[in-house]
């Protein structure tokens, strides 16, 4: 991993500002009498190393309403849980958007 303060500031208040609206919206889903689709995605994403596809799952597991529950990084793919899959297409976006790319610049692919 490269040392880049202004990266991982940015990651850092893109993961406060998911933390922040999903536990909004998670707390919604208890206190509302309704009960939204639960349900398991599995979502590609790009490029990186096996310790940067770890944090990008830690990221999401910490993010309330989801959680990681595989990773493959030899076929880049995480198996991640959803409490609410009526909104899946925006949530695979917005971890892709807001985490992706940082996690790429300090933790790139592995040269074999």
């Amino acid at each position: 991993m490269r040392f880049r303060p202004t990266i991982i500031t940015r990651l850092l208040l893109r993961f406060a500002s998911h933390c922040l609206l999903s536990g909004i919206s998670t707390a919604r889903i208890i206190l509302s009498c309704s009960q939204p689709p639960a349900g398991v995605v599995r979502m590609n994403f790009a490029p990186m190393s096996s310790t940067g596809a770890a944090v990008l799952g830690a990221l999401v597991t910490l993010t309330p309403g989801s959680s990681a529950i595989d990773i493959d990084p030899q076929r880049r793919e995480i198996l991640m849980h959803l409490l609410d899959t009526r909104t899946v297409e925006t949530t695979v976006a917005s971890i892709r958007r807001d985490f992706e790319r940082d996690l790429c610049l300090l933790f790139p692919e592995e040269k074999s």
